[in-house]
């Protein structure tokens, strides 16, 4: 049985959560620390500016309905929920809120409920920017004389309240306040209307003749809008609704996977059941009653549940009796998602969301941030939602120690809504009630931002007519002129207009523009380090390492400096770390077949770094699989590859290797031979050496190795000039010699720094090309495997010896073409029986000192390497000593 937990609303909520420490560059001794229970991350405000909103209101921008009591969502009319325990009434034919109130009753317009997951009108999923809605207008009436509050509570916890007294008397009064001026607050409510506000309600004091009488108040209409919007509510404004995208998404894992939706149309929807009796579908949904506290129903999972890709999960749900949260009968009206992962027999346990009587859909974001925030604080297991799969799946329907009978009408766990060629995007004006009442002309235009709740957009649609009901425009993914436009997530909103004013809505989910890329050539644009992904901290969304067999997919436009737009790859060093078993790691582009290749080879207790060049997915992403036992991953991105041509070139050129540095000789030192210490760093000049041009060059590409380390620790590579990133190059362990290759933007000194955090290290770099104006241009490809010896893949069927050299044909065909000038391929040792270093060059040209990787016995070593193409297309290998197996896994080409 799971630890029973009461969730008790309060109107103060909990000061901004303190992050997750920070976590530094990989060293062998960080281990991951995860733990459920914080508070989810604050959903962004929404505010249109008053060009867009003619209504100026928080509920009408918000949730595209009026706080009119029209419906049932204004105010929740269950006891315990849109009131704190008194009788509730919805008249949604008269468009009345009647409540019977005692003293310190709430009528709770927006509520709050701290700790659990939030969804509906829970003002953590909708929080009110107090800079724009700074006046509350409202119609009440009630049956006595009444003393009341407006009162509110922002994230900061804070409590403020406006005073006000009803007259008791015949009609309704209209009151205005400026919840801004402070003159209005009275003693002991010391909560300005700042920040953020996430519980704002109607508060009965006492009643103005002394003592608890028994009070009918009630709502006609409430208004909290903006100083400049009126008062009260305009007449024959658009309402703008955006119908989808909305929060629920579009593909859904059990129809899409499974074929058959869990709608509970029959008994093979349900995997199993705890504390329930009387199941039965013979409804077309499923009805039973809950018996104890634990009941539970299960549904059945196939094919792996990706669950970076199905994170929307939608609840349908019927519940009889009353509200209540305490942990006697007719209370514990919490519940949960709780899952086991494949190899633990723990259970993970999401947070709580609060179930209220009645029928009611919840939709709730899986992806929390912090990633940890979904799990509930007593969870067995700490898993996030990313980048796990689960074996088994539960609703657990809530925590009644008594009997409740229930109906579960559906359960969805869908994807985004996804745009491959066309997209249907639906709209209503909520202000038309019928067919006969649109009154006047009214027209719309669509647009679509990037970012969330902003309104910063692009143009899809103008001058839509606007009919009674539902509207749909049909979007191709083009902008209103017709241009493609990019590959991205983008939020809807549409702006309604007509002769009494504009009315704004959006849309409470997303859509993604996920055309096919083509392969495209591309410039490169290097980027100061930047941690994209740490499973170790949460860092990226995931918060559990990667189990065999398991993927993640992780979002790589948009964030650490690269751009949404014209995105083709991205380059990243990828790093494993707590590996428990032997294994390797495959980075692919997003929505491919997973391609049989490597970027990162280990063995348990093995921190692995390597360079990723890898072409984005069409859904903006790149995935990572690990093949065997588990292991945390990090990802920091250092630059990108972008089809617009940026203004400092990024085109490429290959060169034969040639040494800039070696500590051990004192090249690149100006003579100085000496290991580099413990924290501290040396400026290595790039510019005019080795190939380089001495000027119009953004970034170079070193093969840098670290050799004779003492100390556990790692390497980072950055522009000189610049602060040093949380990232790191190489990790290293003492006497160990690692290679890596590095794309590093050049400082403005024409430098770059490398910085050593242990011990002290040898460090050996050998440039292999550079980008600037001139040069090729690269084509990233989804990856493929050329050569590999072991197989007789693209070269005879037998290792490397010692000191031999042999040449293997990379370009010609499918998929490098003979006009490829360089490749970016990953090169692995495998089945080494001695250490040793490789040397890749060019056909044709002189064996260069330099080396590619350095094998070792009983390890796979991979490398990525940036290399110019010889003789025929072809590239030289050479193993110094003993014998190794060679794999070459092509990414792309330059030409």
């Amino acid at each position: 049985m799971r630890v029973r937990r009461v969730v008790v609303p309060v109107l103060g909520l909990l000061a901004a959560l303190t992050p997750l420490s920070t976590m530094g560059p990989l060293s062998a001794d960080v281990a991951a620390a995860a733990t459920g229970g914080q508070q989810v991350g604050l959903a962004p405000q929404i505010s249109p500016p008053a060009a867009l909103s003619t209504s100026g209101d928080f509920a009408t921008d918000s949730f595209s309905n009026p706080w009119d009591f029209s419906d049932n969502d204004d105010v929740i009319p269950v006891a315990g929920v849109g009131t704190n325990g008194d009788a509730i009434t919805d008249d949604t034919g008269a468009g009345i809120l009647t409540v019977a109130t005692h003293n310190a009753a709430e009528i709770r317009l927006l509520f709050n409920w701290p700790g659990v997951l939030p969804w509906g009108h829970d003002g953590w999923a909708h929080p009110i920017d107090s800079s724009a809605y700074t006046q509350a207008t409202f119609s009440i009436h009630a049956d006595a004389a009444l003393n009341m509050l407006v009162r509110w509570t922002n994230t900061d916890g804070q409590t403020g309240a406006v005073p006000f007294t009803v007259s008791g008397a015949a009609g309704f009064q209209t009151f205005h306040f400026d919840l801004a001026d402070p003159a209005t607050y009275p003693p002991g409510f010391d909560g300005r209307w700042v920040g953020q506000v996430v519980n704002f309600q109607i508060f009965r004091g006492n009643a103005a003749g002394g003592g608890n009488p028994a009070v009918n108040v009630q709502l006609d209409w409430v208004r909290l809008h903006r100083a400049d919007a009126p008062q009260s509510p305009p007449a024959g404004v658009p309402v703008s609704h955006v119908l989808t995208p909305n929060a629920e998404g579009g593909a859904d894992y059990a129809t899409e996977q499974l074929g058959n939706p869990w709608d509970f149309a029959g008994l093979e929807d349900v995997a199993g059941s705890h504390d329930v009796t009387n199941l039965s579908t013979a409804s077309g949904h499923l009805t039973g009653t809950a018996i104890h506290n634990d009941p539970w129903i299960g549904v059945p999972l196939g094919p792996p549940l990706q669950t970076d890709r199905y994170h929307r999960l939608t609840v349908d749900a019927c519940y009889a009796g009353g509200f209540g949260l305490s942990g006697s009968a007719g209370g514990g009206m919490i519940g949960r998602m709780s899952w086991q992962v494949a190899g633990s027999t723990d259970a993970a346990v999401t947070q709580d969301f609060v179930v209220f009587p009645g029928c009611h859909r919840m939709t709730i974001d899986m992806i929390t941030s912090p990633a940890s925030a979904v799990n509930d604080e007593a969870s067995p297991l700490v898993t996030g939602w990313r980048g796990m799969q689960p074996s088994s799946l539960r609703f657990d329907l809530e925590e009644d120690p008594g009997q409740r009978a229930f109906t579960l009408n559906g359960i969805r766990l869908a994807d985004d809504a996804e745009l491959s060629s066309t997209y249907p995007i639906t709209f209503s004006n909520d202000a038309v009630s019928s067919p006969g009442a649109l009154a006047v002309r009214t027209t719309a235009d669509v647009y679509v931002s990037t970012n969330r709740n902003s309104f910063d957009g692009t143009l899809i649609k103008s001058g839509l007519t606007i009919g009674a009901g539902t509207n749909t425009f049909v979007w191709d993914g083009t902008d209103a002129a017709g241009t493609p436009m990019p590959n991205a997530t983008y939020w809807v909103y549409v702006v309604q207009r007509n002769a009494s004013g504009v009315g704004v809505g959006y849309s409470s989910g997303p859509v993604r523009v996920e055309k096919p890329v083509p392969p495209t050539p591309s410039y490169y644009v290097p980027l100061s380090p930047s941690r994209l992904l740490d499973t170790r901290d949460g860092e990226g969304g995931n918060v559990y390492p990667l189990a065999t067999g398991v993927s993640t997919q992780l979002q790589v436009t948009g964030v650490g400096g690269v751009p949404y737009a014209g995105v083709t790859a991205v380059v990243m060093n990828v790093t494993v770390t707590n590996t428990t078993s032997a294994g390797f790691l495959t980075a692919w582009p997003s929505g491919d077949a997973r391609p049989l290749v490597s970027n990162l080879n280990f063995v348990p207790g093995q921190t692995v770094p390597n360079l990723v060049t890898v072409k984005v997915g069409a859904n903006g992403r790149v995935d990572l699989f690990n093949s065997s036992g588990s292991t945390d991953v990090i990802a920091d991105v250092a630059g990108y590859y972008t089809s617009i041509p940026p203004g400092s070139g990024g085109r490429f050129t290959a060169l034969t290797p040639a040494r800039l540095l070696d500590t051990r000789d004192g090249t690149g030192t100006a003579g100085v031979i000496a290991a580099i210490g413990a924290q501290a760093s040396i400026d290595l000049g790039v510019l005019g050496v080795g190939g380089v041009p001495s000027a119009g060059v953004t970034g170079v590409a070193l093969n840098v190795t670290a050799t004779g380390p003492t100390g556990t620790g790692f390497l980072t590579v950055w522009p000189s000039g610049e602060p040093r990133p949380l990232a790191s190059t190489h990790n290293f362990v003492p006497g160990l010699t690692v290679a890596n290759l590095v794309l590093a933007k050049v400082g403005s000194n024409g430098k770059v720094s490398i910085f050593n955090s242990s011990g002290s290290t040898d460090v050996v770099a050998d440039v292999i090309g550079y980008f600037s104006a001139s040069g090729g241009a690269f084509v990233p490809l989804s990856p493929q495997r050329l050569v590999d010896s072991r197989v007789g893949l693209g070269t005879p069927q037998a290792p490397l010896q010692l000191g031999e050299s042999r040449t293997m044909g990379v370009a010609g065909g499918v998929p490098v073409p003979t006009k490829a000038t360089a490749v970016v391929v990953n090169v692995t040792s495998v089945d080494s029986t001695q250490p040793s270093f490789i040397t890749v060059w060019p056909t044709g040209s002189k064996q260069p000192l330099a080396s590619t990787l350095n094998p070792r016995p009983g390890v796979p070593v991979p490398n990525q390497a940036y290399l110019r193409l010889g003789t025929n297309g072809s590239l030289d290998v050479f193993n110094s000593n003993g014998s190794t197996e060679v794999i070459i896994d092509v990414f792309g080409y330059v030409m």
